[in-house]
This record gives C-alpha cells, structure tokens and sequence, in this order.
C-alpha cells in the first residue's frame, strides 16, 4: 500500500507559469512611484504618465524620457513554509508505516506518530486563507514633447493556492484483506471502520477525489499605450485632459495538483488538469485629468484605466478546458502631488477608488499610499512612502513601507526602488516579509518639460499705461521743461532696460 501526501516546495515553483483569470489589479510600476507608495496619478509626469495618467503629459519635467523598467513583487500569506514543512516529513512513508501496522489494539512507532500530529496541525493551520502571488511588471517607455508618450507595458501574475476540505483528514487506512482502520494519531491507538467513514473523512479519499488540491494560476497580460494629452489655461488655473489608446494580448495557462503527488511524478499525473488558452487581441482605452490652480504647485489627478471594459475573446484551448471570453473591468484611482522647499521635495499621495479584482478568486485590491521625494539636482532623487491595501481579505500584510535612490547624469540614470511589509512570514525558520518588491530602471532624460519652462518677461509701454489726467498734466507744463522730463524719462528707462 502507498499513501502519499506530499506537497513540496519543489512542486510549487515548478508549475510556477499557470492561470484561471479575475482580474487585472492597479500595481506600482516604474522607478519614481514604487518609492513613494505607489503613488503616482499627479507626480508621475514623464514616460511612465502613459500608465499611470496620460493627462500628466502636459505637466512634464522634461522635453524628452525614455526608461527601461524591470519590477518584480510576491506577496505571501500562510503557504509557503507550511508547504516546506510538510514537504519535509516523508509523509508517504509514514502512511505506508501506518498501514503496515495496523491493528485492533496496537499502535504506530513513535517516529510516525509524531509526524502525523505535525502534518494534520499543519493542514489545519494551513486552511482557506493561504495563497503566493508573484508579479512581474517589465517596461520600456517613452515621452516625446509635451504631450505624447508611448510604451511597452508587460504584466505577469502567477498564483498558488492550497485548496483543502477540512472534513478529510482523518488517518484512515485500507488493509488489504482485513478491511478498514482508523488511527488516532494523539492517543496512538487503531480503531475499526468502515467505507462510508473512509469516504467521507478519509484524508487519503480526499487525496484521491480532489478533496485537496494545489492549484496554480497566471496570466501574461501586454499592453502599448499610445498617450496624448492637451491642456487649457482657464481663470482658475490649468487643466489638463490626456488619454490612452492601447492594444492589448493576453495569454493564460492553468494547472491543479492533485495534494500527495511526489515531485518526480507531478508532471506525468494523468487526473492533473492544465489548460493553455490564447486569447484573441483587443483594446483598452484610459482617460485622465490633472489640474493646476493658478499661482500654485499642487497638481490634482483623476485617471480610469480599462474604461471600455476591453474584453478577450477565446482563440484556441483545449475542448474541455474551462476557460472561457475574458474582459477587464475599469479601474479608478485619485492622487494629489505638492512641490515644496523651492521644488527641491514633493510630496504624493494615491487612494484607489474601486476595489479591483486579482488574479486569486475572490481576493481583490484597493490600495492607498503615498510618499515624498527629495532632489535637490538633477543627477540625484531619494525617495521615502508608505502604502496599505484596504480591500485584501488573504493577505495580511500590515503597513507597506517604500524607499527608491536614483543618481547618474541627466542623461543617463540608473534608479532602484524597494518595497516590503511591516508583518512577516516564515521559511525554513527565518522571517521572510509577507510582502516584497523592488524595481530597477535606466532612465535617459533631454531639454525642459513644462514644469521647467519660464515664462518670458514683456516689454511694458510705460508712457501708453499712465492715467489721462497725468499726461494732461505734462502737456500744459513749458516746452523746456517738458523736454527736460523728456530726457530724465528716457534716461530711467534705459536704466530699467538695463536693469531687465
């Protein structure tokens, strides 16, 4: 007899490229609003402004960007070190061992009794809120004058959830011959039982009928913003209305895995389901807005992204696959930015206004967060956020801190910025963040923007703006004195011009 349940660490990275879409979440991508909290709806003004407000196009701090981007995020809760516990106590032996020796009145040896109370504690404790999603959001963009931008926007999701019924996982064993066998791990003693009992308690019968599964599921979503923006000077300051228009594809591949399965075996497990599904390509369309009152620094932002709600119409999947036509729901977010210290800091803040779907069944996310950044030149910014998603019920990651360094020259920058949880899990015996990112880019930046731009000084007619009464005055003064004022007038606005 062979009973196995074995979920290793292994297995799990392994089926790492799989999915069963829900969503498309807001992530922090780039250099600038990665540090910052993820905020970047008013602050993110040049290349990556096609991603997070194309209306910030009009407020660029350069004539010219370009950026090479490459993020990487996980975020854990509950799985990770319970799935390398369990990997790790050879709990298909130990079965074997148990169903060698059962009988009435008898007991197991110590050794496999012990690591069955470990491995039922551990899949109690492990229960419904358990998932590892790890994110990949590579880019390459670029903004060219004030007002349009393109980019390159990938974004990759791989999820993992251990799915188990708790009704199944008594120690149950069938004995060839003799019947049914219940061992009580705690007391270390068999017991007698039956085929209804096994069948719906057994952990080896769930094993068996999906009972408990891993399922693994991703997405590569692809995407080609083409940014434009236009801005209107009105009484009350400057507004600006910018939009996106981008093509997109999208591909997905899902796999469970039967709980039990050994690594060596996982991928030629014929009950295992995977299905690949290419979808047809569609479009997106985002709209933005972003104001500046007169006389002031602060900018105000408001974007929806996805607001046709694009759909993906099945191209080709396997016949009994379940996947089926895929569309993305629009996504909302608001932000405001303030310059401050003579534009030498700036601080942003970002509040998600509708809960967003992710690629986790049922888990959605809306996030707040905001930062501030110091850069007093142009070869140097540091950049200090923090952030919390309030819509999450799986992971538990507490307060988000942020932090990003860029240096170099103008032209030519290197930027690293980082992100991590303030709550921790644990792997092998060592804390590891529940949640973690870092993204590092190149950026390549030319001329004034708008936010640099000063506004040309007029000549003023002084003489055309004095008051009637006054050059009546000068009219009934004597013709020498008049000539005297005359040259005493031209003088001073000579020094004026001088001084202009």
């Amino acid at each position: 007899m062979k009973n196995k349940i074995v979920l290793s660490f292994g297995v799990v990275v392994a089926l790492g490229v799989v999915s069963s879409l829900n969503g498309v979440e807001f992530k922090p991508v780039g250099f600038k609003a990665v540090g910052m909290g993820g905020a970047g709806v008013a602050s993110t003004r040049g290349s990556l402004a096609g991603y997070y407000n194309p209306a910030l196009l009009r407020f660029s701090d350069s004539t010219t960007e370009v950026s090479a981007n490459v993020g990487v995020r996980l975020r854990e809760a509950n799985l990770v070190d319970n799935a390398d516990r369990l990997s790790k106590l050879d709990i298909s032996q130990t079965l074997t061992n148990i169903g060698n020796q059962a009988s009435i009145g008898g007991g197991a040896d110590a050794g496999s009794q012990a690591k069955l109370i470990e491995a039922q504690n551990i899949l109690k404790n492990i229960g419904s809120n358990n998932a590892l999603l790890i994110s990949a959001t590579p880019s390459i963009t670029s903004q060219m004058g004030d007002g349009f931008a393109i980019g390159i926007y990938g974004n990759g999701d791989v999820s993992m959830e251990l799915k188990l019924d708790t009704k199944y996982l008594d120690i149950i064993v069938k004995k060839d011959v003799v019947g049914y066998f219940k061992y009580e791990p705690t007391s270390n003693a068999y017991s007698e039982s039956n085929e209804t009992v096994y069948n719906s308690s057994s952990l080896e019968y769930g094993i068996n009928n999906k009972k408990h599964e891993l399922t693994v599921n991703a997405f590569a979503l692809g995407e080609v913003p083409i940014s434009y923006a236009k801005a209107f000077d009105t009484s009350g300051g400057t507004w600006s209305i910018g939009g996106s228009i981008k093509p997109m594809s999208l591909l997905s591949y899902s796999k469970t895995e039967k709980l039990g399965v050994s690594t060596d075996k996982a991928d030629d497990n014929s009950d295992d389901a995977k299905y690949e599904t290419k979808y047809k390509s569609t479009f997106g369309l985002d709209l933005g807005v972003a104001y500046r009152p007169n006389d002031s620094q602060v900018t105000l932002g408001l974007v929806g992204k996805n607001l046709n709600s694009p759909k993906f119409k099945v191209d080709t999947t396997p016949s009994d696959s379940p996947q089926k036509d895929y569309k993305i729901e629009p996504l909302v977010r608001a932000g405001f930015s303030l310059p401050a210290w003579n534009n030498n800091l700036e601080f942003a803040f970002d509040a998600d206004l509708t809960e967003n779907e992710t690629l986790i069944t049922g888990e959605k996310s809306q996030l707040v967060g905001g930062g501030v950044e110091y850069h007093p030149s142009s070869w140097f910014s540091l950049r200090l956020g923090a952030m919390k998603d309030l819509a999450s019920k799986k992971f538990d990651d507490g307060f988000i801190t942020t932090a990003g360094l860029g240096f170099g020259l103008k032209w030519l920058q290197f930027d690293v910025s980082a992100a991590m949880s303030s709550k921790n899990g644990q792997y092998d015996g060592e804390d590891i963040p529940r949640y973690a990112a870092v993204n590092f880019s190149l950026i390549s930046k030319w001329g004034d923007g708008y936010n640099q731009k000063q506004a040309p000084v007029k000549d003023v007619d002084i003489a055309s703006t004095a008051k009637e009464p006054l050059k009546d005055e000068i009219k009934t003064l004597s013709p020498d004195e008049q000539n005297r004022i005359k040259k005493d007038s031209d003088k001073g606005f000579e020094e004026l011009n001088k001084l202009i």
